[in-house]
């Protein structure tokens, strides 16, 4: 009986090994399965993502091209909205398409009514350019100031921001997935191995190849783990450096952009002006109604002046480039908080060393976007804006005593302002903290920026 029972001794290990080997290639088969079907669902929605970011383009393509031409009436803004409306239909279908062939049901009936608005949009577009073919601009512009296009427009953003936050979480799913069987996986081949290990010392030289061969799979699979690795912080510095250039490259759009509507709009306007007031004193027929046609018309150039005055600030404050940080915070402080009726505290650090044009745009901008998220989310009565200076740094606090932020928000994807402000610190070396101040109730955003990163070089640059 003894020499039957050390014989089942010695194939004990084996039947386990054997064991172990099915139950690893099952668990990694069913693991690869979930990878397929979660690289299909990454696919999809990554396909569908881009299909919703492009139909946004060809939307704001068409409506620019239509304000474009009612507001300069030049043909030229014509020719990107007829190519921009034709491209649209086709789009929906593949976004209805694609979410029919993935059964994602409510999706589908968002898609059918992002299709409705999208008509009722176009309808819109189309109706102000043809009253304005059939009689004057100012049907046209009428029909445009009803505001029913822009509250159009305003429910597709929401629908498509919806429809997009929904493939987000779809990602985020799938990705989860890969990092559990990823996570799985390598649990399984540490106690396959150490598992091996004991059969070595059981069985000894039968399984000496067989331990050989996993050690070789396994350096093998820490090298791709490591070259993987490699890659994903290549990429991530890449999507970093292209984030940084994206946003330098919209500033430098929008400074652009306003040049020209101040030196070309600004100019058209004001001699029109001049030219409506000579044309008065010679044409004007003293009576009444011809006295107030006259200074409707005054007042409405008048008014597309303060519009264009208002929209150029709007993309690149004037006072930035011509007087410094300073007086642009001081003003956006005027705009922004006083007019909502809000107390302000303001507390500069004068004189302040020239700073690098991307610095100056990034600092107003994150104030503005801080400015902005107390006045629409704080409940606040009151905000603080400091700017300190030392030999190192910059440091900018901006203080409120509204109802705070919830910390969990602050990491959370949808929160785009914090991660638009978080980059555009990161990106001049600086650092930043949210969260509650010191005493009492509120929220306080504080950032530094080293000076080495943020100041204007010698030759101006």
């Amino acid at each position: 009986m003894r020499p039957v029972a050390g014989t089942r001794l010695v194939y004990a290990p084996l039947v386990l090994g054997v064991a172990l080997i099915v139950a690893t290639f099952l668990v990694a088969e069913s693991g690869h399965s979930r990878l397929r079907d979660a690289t299909v669902v990454v696919a999809e929605s990554q396909s569908r993502q881009a299909l919703l970011s492009r139909y946004m383009q060809l939307l704001l393509e068409a409506e620019t091209a239509q304000r474009g031409f009612l507001l300069t009436e030049e043909t030229r803004y014509l020719r990107e909205f007829d190519p921009a409306v034709k491209r649209l239909d086709p789009l929906l279908d593949r976004i209805s398409v694609s979410y029919e062939a993935s059964a994602l049901q409510t999706e589908q009936a968002k898609s059918g009514r992002l299709r409705k608005l999208t008509g009722m949009r176009l309808g819109e577009m189309l109706g102000s350019l043809r009253l304005y073919g059939e009689q004057d601009l100012a049907a046209a512009m009428a029909l445009v100031n009803t505001n029913i296009g822009e509250k159009t427009m305003a429910d597709i953003r929401r629908l498509i921001v919806d429809l997009y936050q929904g493939e987000g979480e779809r990602l985020l799913t799938a990705t989860t997935g890969w990092r559990d069987d990823l996570r799985v996986s390598r649990l399984l081949l540490a106690w396959t191995s150490g598992f091996s290990l004991v059969l070595i010392v059981l069985v000894g030289v039968l399984f000496a190849r067989d331990v050989q061969r996993r050690a070789r799979e396994s350096l093998q699979l820490t090298e791709r783990n490591l070259e993987l690795d490699r890659i994903v912080r290549q990429r991530t510095v890449m999507l970093f450096n292209l984030s940084s250039n994206l946003q330098t490259v919209t500033e430098r759009e929008k400074a652009k952009l306003a040049r020209e509507l101040h030196d070309e709009l600004g100019g058209m306007l004001v001699a029109t002006k001049i030219d409506v007031s000579l044309l008065r004193r010679s044409c004007d027929d003293g009576t009444e109604a011809s006295a107030v046609r006259w200074d409707r018309v005054l007042r409405s150039l008048d008014e597309g002046l303060d519009l264009k005055r208002r929209v150029i600030e709007s993309l690149r404050p004037t006072l930035l480039d011509n007087v410094g940080l300073i007086a642009a915070l001081r003003w956006l402080v005027d705009e922004s908080v006083r007019r909502a009726g809000l107390a302000c505290e303001e507390e500069y650090a004068e004189p302040l060393p020239d700073l690098s044009p991307d610095a100056n745009i990034a600092v107003f901008r994150v104030v503005q976007e801080c400015l902005t998220n107390v006045m629409k989310h704080a409940q606040a009565n009151s905000v603080r804006l400091a700017v300190a200076s030392d030999e190192r740094q910059l440091a900018v606090t901006i203080r409120d005593d509204g109802i705070g932020i919830d910390e969990q928000r602050l990491e959370a994807p949808q929160s785009h302002g914090v991660l638009g402000i978080r980059h555009r610190i990161e990106a001049l070396g600086g650092e930043l903290r949210i969260g509650p101040p010191g005493a009492g109730a509120g929220t306080e955003v504080r950032f530094t920026l080293p000076w080495s990163r943020v100041r204007r070089a010698a030759n101006g640059d």
